[in-house]
């Protein structure tokens, strides 16, 4: 009921400031910019990302994985590893992720070894 009576404020709102915007629209003259900016984000991985991201290539597991993946699934894996996490319980984690990439890369890996193969060379790479 409250999610309704919001709406319909909005609306009666909105109306209410189409119309006098339409007055003022005549009166206001509007100048048309025809110059566009564009800002390019800066790389998201460093050299320590893109050493593991050509590693995870090497090793089958890299295709289809952005770089912002990489990093997230990375830095989740080296904390793990860091905070003890049983070994079984981080390759759970990173077996859904390890085997897709496994799977888009073409690499004939089961869910197991795709996640320990992602695991040693993030671990080796990476952390």
């Amino acid at each position: 009921m409250l999610l309704m009576a919001a709406a319909s404020a909005s609306a009666v709102a909105c109306s209410s400031a189409t119309a006098s915007d339409s007055a003022a629209e005549s009166s206001i003259p509007v100048a048309a910019s025809s110059s566009v900016s564009v800002t390019t984000a800066p790389p998201l991985l460093d050299e320590r990302g893109e050493r593991l991201k050509e590693a995870l290539g090497e090793a089958g597991l890299a295709s289809g994985l952005t770089d912002g993946t990489v990093l997230a699934v990375a830095r989740g894996l080296c904390d793990q590893v860091a905070a003890g996490v049983p070994e079984e319980r981080i390759l759970d984690t990173v077996r859904p992720i390890a085997t897709y990439a496994a799977s888009v890369s073409g690499t004939a890996l089961s869910g197991d070894d795709a996640a320990r193969r992602f695991v040693e060379t993030t671990v080796g790479s990476y952390c």
